[in-house]
């Protein structure tokens, strides 16, 4: 069986990223990259629809071309710039049998308890991202699945975009003919790629 491939594009301000990897016993493998001039962009936002999209289909391309992928139809799509903001938020769900330990359910709904916040109508949640968990009395939990308790509260950090730039963005990937699998804060991957778990519980920090 062939090994699972995706692809992701970064739009920037002065370039345009696409990656297509494939994923080989449990580690990425980069089967190629499409790096073009960026257009339409102004500080990560859109300023210019065709040219935008033109700059992304151009790099989207490029990849394909590198990669012998036939053709790239979804991607995991880069997001950033100053419309971008974020806050904490806390979910509480209670566990409907206490005799049972928590399940990836229960997991789920506290974090989606933590998504119901007062965002303006103007921007939309990208991330609910949990820090800690709280079951009952028990603070700082770092994984609850498997506990027993009444109550379980998530404490998370919620990253919210922009409506209008988020839109535009998406209208340009779409339009140079990708549907888009998500779109992930670009700190956030760059964390994720870069640094490892013992890190992330020492507090490091990157710096882009």
């Amino acid at each position: 069986m062939a090994n699972p491939t995706f692809a992701a594009i970064d739009v920037g301000t002065t370039k345009v990223c696409t990656v297509v990897a494939e994923v080989v016993a449990g580690e990425i493998r980069i089967l190629g990259t499409g790096v073009g001039p960026s257009a339409g962009l102004t500080k990560g936002m859109v300023d210019n629809i065709h040219a935008a999209m033109e700059a992304i289909a151009s790099s989207v391309e490029r990849a394909e071309r590198a990669s012998g992928v036939a053709r790239i139809l979804s991607a995991y799509v880069g997001i950033a710039g100053p419309h971008v903001s974020s806050m904490n938020s806390r979910g509480i769900v209670a566990i409907a049998d206490p005799r049972h330990p928590i399940t990836d359910g229960d997991v789920h709904r506290a974090l989606e308890s933590a998504r119901i916040v007062n965002v303006p109508n103007n921007r939309e949640v990208v991330h609910v991202i949990p820090r800690y968990y709280v079951v009952d009395a028990q603070d700082h939990v770092s994984d609850p699945m498997g506990m027993f308790g009444s109550r379980l509260d998530v404490e998370t950090h919620v990253i919210t975009a922009g409506s209008s730039a988020m839109h535009n963005l998406v209208q340009c990937i779409e339009g140079a003919g990708v549907r888009i699998e998500s779109l992930v804060l670009e700190p956030l991957a760059s964390a994720e790629a870069v640094l490892d778990p013992e890190e992330f519980e020492q507090g490091v920090v990157l710096v882009d």
